[in-house]
């Protein structure tokens, strides 16, 4: 019997240790409050466009996209945060390449979903850059529908 009463109690709990545990939802992130700046979701509704910015923290504008991109000029490689404001519906989702003309590996960000330091995301696998950081490593991006 007492080994029964352990098995419960332990069961239990793994299951408020998983319940506990947090869930990453898209590819968003919070600042903490130490960093927080005037640009937010709800400062910044969604306008139609994919954004890039030199800093992180969604700093210093580069430039924001209403279409697809197949070269990023001034502003290839050299992206510290995106974010993705295109309005939701079709091809609301952003496919970002390291490589100019949607080349090399890339990575999908979902509509509304900011990365606030590129440090922290590397591409998927296929092509060169596979594996890679994506700070200061993007070129090109195409508008799709993620999964």
């Amino acid at each position: 019997m007492l080994s029964l009463r352990t098995a419960c109690a332990g069961a239990a709990l793994t299951v408020l240790a998983v319940m506990a545990t947090p869930v990453m939802a898209n590819a968003t992130e919070t600042a903490p409050a130490s960093e927080v700046t005037s640009t937010s979701t709800a400062a910044n509704p969604p306008d139609g466009k994919f954004h890039t910015y030199l800093d992180i923290w969604y700093q210093n504008e580069c430039a924001a996209w209403p279409t697809d991109t197949a070269s990023w000029g001034a502003c290839k490689n050299t992206s510290a945060s995106v974010w993705n404001l295109r309005y939701p519906g079709f091809n609301d989702d952003v496919w970002v390449y390291c490589n100019s003309n949607y080349g090399g590996a890339g990575r999908g960000i979902y509509n509304g979903a900011g990365l606030p330091d590129l440090h922290d995301w590397r591409f998927g696998t296929g092509g060169s850059c596979s594996g890679e950081q994506m700070w200061h490593n993007i070129a090109s991006h195409k508008f799709v529908n993620l999964p």
